[in-house]
């Protein structure tokens, strides 16, 4: 059954997990993981042979499943990423609650599987062939040779050996029989609930090489030759800093790296550290480094109090330190605290840390200048008090989706003079709280109400006019403002250089014209899905200091709105026209002509756009991001025109621009050589087009789905030419006619890929 077939419901089903996770572990963490979208009544997770790497969480309400089945798929877990879709049946608690628990279903349905497993297995044995053996092939099944000799391609020497294709009655005595022959053995290793595969080492690669050479293929029964290749090596343990770099690209899966005694470990030598590793690093040993200063612990799950204590203890030197979303209580706070040069601190979901343990603090850390405390949903103004009381350098906080903000938390800030940044982005606001911070005695530069509900008009002014150096604001969603929040926005603030109000809809056409009139040094304006018309626009011109502009979704704006902008902000950066239909290309020309240094522009689903577009964009020699998706009358050649005059194009989203073929593929190929990202689903391009892209070096990123002209053949070439690809998202019905040994190669080469079983999706305008 596909995801897609399944209904939504409570229960959503988890696979791809670590299977080294403890269960107990695995269910807690699970429970820390998902409970930031709704209650959950249960997390199942079971070690059998069948199920390992599995787990179930039940939630109370569907819209709380739809929200993590969306949010939290593909997600990095125990360095492994997630694949989540809905329960294929309801939960046993589910069930129960609605009075349909049946506790010998699952009885029923067991048996009916192996009575169905038995049938299968004696039909297979009857048509058989009668001496029992497999097409083979210079000693062995074709199968097997073929995956060994894929194997051995990618991965290097090792001391240890991996034996596949061994028969379930094998014992570790049969192979140390079998193995001791040969000179440097050491042991056998064989895992009881994965029968059929052993682990044999040796002392160096040499003699296991010998091994391997002499007894590739060895029948332990007629029907089993033995499948041996080179374990991947996961622990490294190097002497010199100066080859780290060259032995983890020939080492490409290091679980395990341990620099202890490598001396003058910098910076720079983490950072080709966390290049080369990527997702598959699990422990890094850092124990003589005691000068770090950035430390960023996020998703560590494994990481607790005592860890964090320790790390406290012998680092003393610490400027930074992010402990999001560990599994840390209040025990580990102390110790942080007393770190006398520490600035900015993250502590962003964890949900351990509470009330009742803030209370009992009896540090303080003056030197803390930062704290982000965003998705702590178990702590009040209480506990908030304690943990930043004495931080008298305090500058900058983030609440965001926490305690609501009440007039008690808003007082319980209102000693801290040096406070200039606040955000409460996604909590739920009262009246009583905005009042009280609009009564604070110094003013704030920075403060953030996004997705806020409970905004007001009579609050936000209220508190505009007691923060009157405001520079940036945020009032992203706040869907009941009016009128009367811009006109004291706009009269109190006139300082204000960054403004976002996304969908604030009730926001009439008449107040845009005030930031023109009164806010003339703004620099960044997002009015994205508003009522902002040409008037507006052309008061906005003013701005002569404006780079980034966002206009998605206006459905009042025209082109003789853009011409004002065009020919009086010479500095914009960045324009988002997003689904603005009302453009045309007079009016995107208009702009290229005033603002030649343009360097971002998403003129995405504007069905009025045409290649005339594309090439009054080429004029703009600094464009590093181009969105043109959905687009029907762009073409290949606009597109070139884009690639001969844009030379610095990083990202570029062609998706459903149906007339897009390989004629601008091999444009981008000859002058678009620092293109890192692509999408081209749904264009014309084929298996040429394609391989010509892959000759760009700096391409790290493509999105390949439901291209008519591209061919099996095709797509595999191409992968193998793009040396530098990190991540391809490609459709499932590709999956299994590409070779699995092509797939491992590249993916041992640090390529994620991301299948996708979407259906065809017309175009519609």
């Amino acid at each position: 059954m596909l995801t897609g077939d399944i209904p939504p419901n409570q229960t959503i089903y988890i696979k791809n997990l670590n299977e080294k996770v403890k269960k107990e572990e695995l269910k807690r963490s699970l429970y820390c993981l998902f409970s930031q979208y709704g209650r959950i009544l249960d997390v199942v997770a079971l070690k059998t042979a069948r199920l390992r790497g599995q787990a179930w969480v039940v939630f109370s309400e569907v819209t709380a499943a739809s929200n993590a089945v969306r949010q939290m798929q593909g997600f990095p877990f125990y360095d492994k990423p997630m694949r989540i879709q809905y329960a294929k049946t309801k939960s046993d608690c589910i069930a129960e609650a609605e009075g349909v628990y049946d506790p010998n279903a699952k009885k029923k349905k067991k048996q009916e599987e192996k009575a169905e497993r038995k049938k299968r297995a004696e039909e297979a044995q009857q048509s058989a062939p009668a001496n029992g053996k497999p097409a083979e092939s210079n000693g062995g099944p074709t199968s097997f040779r073929q995956g060994n000799q894929s194997a051995q391609e990618t991965v290097p020497p090792n001391n240890i050996l991996f034996i596949q294709n061994l028969p379930h009655e094998t014992t570790s005595m049969m192979l140390q029989v079998l193995f001791q022959q040969y000179p440097g053995f050491r042991e056998v290793r064989m895992i009881e609930a994965k029968p059929g595969i052993a682990f044999v080492e040796f002392e160096d690669d040499v003699q296991s090489s010998m091994a391997m050479q002499a007894l590739q293929g060895f029948k332990i029964t007629p029907q089993n030759p033995m499948a041996i290749t080179y374990a991947k090596k996961k622990t490294l343990k190097p002497l010199r800093a100066e080859l780290l770099s060259r032995t983890l690209h020939r080492y490409p899966h290091i679980e395990y790296l341990d620099l202890t005694v490598c001396p003058r470990i910098e910076d720079s030598m983490l950072n080709v550290v966390s290049l080369a590793c990527k997702d598959a690093l699990c422990s890094i040993n850092l124990s003589r480094s005691r000068k770090l200063r950035l430390i960023c612990l996020k998703w560590c799950l494994k990481i607790s109090d005592l860890g964090v204590q320790l790390l406290a203890l012998k680092c003393k030197e610490i400027r930074s330190l992010d402990l999001s979303y560990l599994q840390i209580t209040e025990k580990c706070l102390p110790s942080i605290l007393q770190l006398q040069h520490l600035e900015d601190l993250v502590l962003e979901g964890c949900l351990g840390i509470n009330d009742d343990g803030l209370s009992t603090l009896q540090q303080s850390c003056k030197s803390l200048k930062t704290l982000n405390m965003s998705n702590c949903h178990n702590h009040s103004h209480v506990g908030l008090l304690s943990l930043i009381n004495g931080a008298e350098n305090l500058r900058e906080l983030t609440l965001a989706y926490g305690p609501s903000v009440t007039a008690d938390l808003a007082k319980s800030l209102h000693n801290f003079s040096g406070l200039h940044s606040v955000k409460f982005d996604g909590c739920l606001v009262k009246c009583s709280g905005i009042r009280a911070i609009g009564n604070w005695p110094n003013s704030l530069k920075e403060l953030s109400f996004s997705k806020c509900s409970g905004v007001t008009d009579d609050s936000l002014s209220f508190l505009v006019q007691g923060h009157k150096e405001l520079r940036k604001l945020d009032i992203t969603c706040c869907r009941m403002i009016m009128y009367d929040s811009v006109d004291s926005i706009t009269s109190s603030c006139c300082s204000l250089t960054s403004l976002r109000m996304e969908s604030c809809s009730l926001v009439p056409k008449e107040a845009f014209v005030l930031f023109g009139q009164r806010c003339q040094l703004m620099e960044e304006l997002d009015v994205t899905d508003t009522k902002i018309d040409d008037e507006g626009l052309k008061s906005i011109s003013r701005c002569s200091k404006l780079s980034s502009l966002k206009l998605g979704i206006c459905m009042n704006i025209t082109d003789n709105g853009l011409k004002h902008i065009g020919s009086r902000c010479s500095k914009l950066k960045e324009l988002d026209l997003y689904r603005s239909l009302g453009i045309t290309d007079e009016g995107i020309a208009a702009v290229t002509f005033g603002c030649p240094d343009l360097e971002v522009i998403n003129i995405a689903y504007n069905d009025k756009v045409t290649d005339a577009s594309l090439i009054s964009l080429s004029r703009c020699s600094r464009l590093r991001v181009l969105e043109i998706r959905g687009c029907p009358h762009v073409s290949s050649k606009g597109l070139s025109a884009i690639a001969v005059g844009c030379r610095q194009l990083m990202v570029l989203d062609i998706k459903k621009c149906f007339n897009i073929n390989d004629n601008a593929m091999l444009s981008l190929a000859q002058f678009s050589q620092n293109l890192k990202q692509i999408n081209l689903s749904y264009c014309s391009v084929t298996d040429v087009g394609l391989l010509a892209l892959a000759s760009v070096n700096r391409l790290q990123n493509i999105t390949v789905l439901h291209l008519g002209g591209l061919t099996p053949n095709g797509l595999a070439a191409a992968l193998l030419a793009c040396r530098g690809i990190t991540k391809v998202k490609l459709h499932a019905s590709f999956k299994p006619l590409i070779p699995k040994s092509l797939l491992g190669y590249i993916e041992a080469h640090g390529c994620v890929f991301h299948w996708r079983d979407k259906a065809f999706q017309p175009c519609r305008f």
